[in-house]
């Protein structure tokens, strides 16, 4: 009998292509979820905390455990693609502001971006994701996601 010689290539190739596979399945599977979710919450009249007219966030998840620094992401469709996040204790002190650039301004496009925050005082708090009025200065468009820190 002949013995055969693996092709470690082509090995490797099949493995990346089936990992490539299964992470787009695992991601397809994930976006189905969300629209489900915010499609029942719509038929059901349930208003979805972690989402507004203009900004939606996909991480951290409403009353979720966080750790500095925290990874804020989501859509949104803002003026000029800036949006600002803050992050606050219970005691309203202010641990932390950015500002991040979405991929498109006035179309719901992602953002992504790390926070490092100060010690919090408190164990609770949120984070403020919100857009400037280009008119007044005024914070507009406001979505409060409250959190649990782990600091």
């Amino acid at each position: 009998m002949k013995k055969q010689k693996i092709n470690t290539e082509r090995v490797l190739f099949a493995a990346l292509i089936a990992v490539a596979f299964f992470g787009f399945l695992l991601w397809s599977i994930q976006q189905t979820q969300l629209e489900e979710e915010n499609l029942l919450a719509s038929w059901l009249g349930v208003k979805n905390p972690a989402q507004n007219e203009t900004i939606k966030v996909t991480s951290p998840k409403p009353n979720g455990t966080i750790k500095s620094p925290v990874k804020v992401a989501g859509q949104a469709a803002v003026f000029e693609a800036v949006l600002k996040i803050r992050v606050k204790d219970a005691a309203n002190l202010v641990l932390a502001e950015k500002t991040v650039m979405t991929s498109e301004g006035q179309k719901m496009s992602p953002f992504s971006a790390k926070i490092t925050y100060k010690k919090p005082s408190r164990p609770k708090g949120t984070i403020e994701f919100f857009t400037n009025s280009p008119k007044d200065g005024s914070e507009t468009n406001k979505l409060i996601i409250p959190v649990t820190f782990n600091d």
